[in-house]
C-alpha cells in the first residue's frame, strides 16, 4: 500500500514553501513604499498592500502598479530637470 504524505491539491514543486515559508526576492521597486517579489522555489509573486503586508499579485494589481511607477517617474524627471533647487 502506498501512502501519500502531500495533502490534496498540494503540488510536490512548491511543498518546501508549504512547510518551510517561501523565500521571496525583490523583483521590482515601485516606489519607496511599493516593490513586487517573487519566490525563489515556486515562482508565486506578491506585492505589499496598504499595510505592508504581502498579498498575491493580481493582474489588477499588476495595472495599479505599472502606474504607480509611471507616476513615481515621472515625478522623479520632473524635480531633477524643472524644479532644481540650485
Amino acid at each position: 500500500m502506498e501512502t501519500n504524505y502531500l495533502p490534496n491539491g498540494m503540488v510536490k514543486k512548491n511543498y518546501h514553501c508549504s512547510l518551510l515559508g517561501h523565500r521571496f526576492v525583490e523583483t521590482r521597486k515601485i516606489n519607496n513604499h511599493f516593490s513586487e517579489f517573487e519566490c525563489k522555489t515556486c515562482k508565486m509573486q506578491v506585492t505589499n498592500d496598504i499595510r505592508g503586508q504581502k498579498i498575491r499579485l493580481t493582474s489588477k494589481l499588476k495595472d495599479i502598479n505599472e502606474t504607480l511607477f509611471y507616476l513615481n517617474l515621472k515625478k522623479q524627471f520632473l524635480t531633477k530637470f524643472y524644479f532644481r533647487k540650485d
